[in-house]
């Protein structure tokens, strides 16, 4: 199956659509590109000047990549600019099912952290809330995005689990929180779906590089379209990302080096291991 991933892109460094799109062709999927807006580099290493992707080249974009999958695709769709641009997303997945094509949502909620709290229009979060959520199959938050759409108090895997099952409720088979803080100063993924809940953890470790989400995603999409089961393409795409980390972490970089760690994401597929710990919690 094709993925059509619709978020940021930037002329320098591994955020976005930049390091997305890499991910998912590793995975083995054809990943086509739409970009919501393009920066010289991540605004959070200094100023940039926003090039914002007018409406109506989103909506063709979207509606030239369909042409392009066939009659079923996966959608993968994360930092949008504005709320419009997330309407016009919405739209697109809406005409798209009724003209009897199979599209799968997979809605990366792109507005904050804990670090920088909501930094984006507030607009885009109400949309994420109110209209997205609903529409989408799968939902791929952070633990302050998921705190913030469920308005709870999110500090530990089994908070994180029953705002999952608040998401799920409204729509969305599968949610994927990442960065949830434990109490052993570790770093926990959890997947909740609708037989049970799983958490990944992996070492916390300082980082200055952008992207380690976006990736996470990207990873975990094309893993599970290509038909991997939910749980091995969490656990691969997590030990991907970790690699990643790891390796930028060490370098004390302000940029991921996707290379080696899409080389491992390669090993994990073909060997079904990876270097996390992982726990059952239901």
């Amino acid at each position: 199956m094709d993925v059509i991933s619709l978020q940021s892109r930037v002329r320098t460094g591994y955020v976005g659509n930049a390091i997305a799109v890499p991910t998912l062709e590793r995975t083995g999927v054809t990943a086509h590109a739409v970009d919501t807006v393009t920066y010289d580099h991540h605004p959070g290493h200094g100023p940039v000047t926003p090039e914002v992707t007018v409406l109506a080249d989103i909506r063709s974009g979207l509606d030239r990549a369909l042409q392009g999958c066939g009659d079923a695709c996966a959608l993968l769709s994360g930092y949008l600019a504005n709320a419009e641009q997330g309407h016009v997303a919405l739209d697109f997945v809406e005409g798209a099912r009724g003209g009897g094509n199979k599209v799968t949502w997979y809605l990366d909620p792109v507005f904050g952290d804990d670090a920088e709290g909501i930094y984006v229009d507030p607009a885009i979060v109400g949309f994420f809330r109110d209209r997205a959520i609903p529409a989408c199959d799968a939902v791929l938050p952070n633990r302050f995005e998921l705190a913030t759409l469920t308005d709870t108090k999110i500090e530990d895997s089994k908070s994180a689990v029953a705002a999952a099952r608040k998401l799920m409720a409204r729509g969305p088979s599968l949610v994927f929180v990442s960065s949830i803080p434990t109490s052993h100063g570790s770093i926990t993924n959890l997947l909740v779906t609708e037989t049970g809940a799983e958490e990944i953890t992996v070492p916390k470790r300082p980082l200055r590089a952008k992207g380690t989400g976006d990736m996470l995603s990207a990873a975990f999409t094309g893993l599970h379209v290509s038909g991997s089961d939910p749980r091995p393409a969490a656990q691969s795409a997590v030990a991907a990302v970790n690699a990643a980390v790891e390796d930028a972490s060490d370098r004390d970089a302000v940029e991921l080096d996707p290379t080696n760690s899409l080389t491992l994401l390669d090993i994990y597929i073909k060997n079904a291991t990876v270097s996390t710990y992982t726990e059952s919690l239901e």
